[in-house]
């Protein structure tokens, strides 16, 4: 699904975004969101996600019983964007 909501500009003048860009919701936290821009006209290098790696890894990956995909996957997020809740 695709929609549009209008974001005061106050909200994201910090993150000097120009008309083309794109963010993406990567986190939501208890008081803040964790937000990639992607520049118009830019390239992105394809990488991989921790998703990708989790089912690509067959077997290497040992997930403990109360463990989820999802919660090695935020972890991952925390750690790489440093992140505490």
């Amino acid at each position: 699904m695709t929609f549009t909501h209008r974001i005061p500009a106050e909200s994201l003048r910090g993150l000097d975004v120009h008309e083309g860009d794109t963010l993406h919701v990567m986190a939501l936290l208890s008081s803040a969101y964790v937000v990639r821009v992607t520049r118009a006209g830019t390239e992105q290098p394809t990488r991989g996600k921790a998703s990708d790696w989790l089912r690509t890894a067959k077997g290497s990956v040992h997930l403990a019983e109360t463990e989820s995909a999802d919660d090695v996957r935020m972890d991952y997020y925390k750690t790489k964007y440093g992140l505490s809740q």
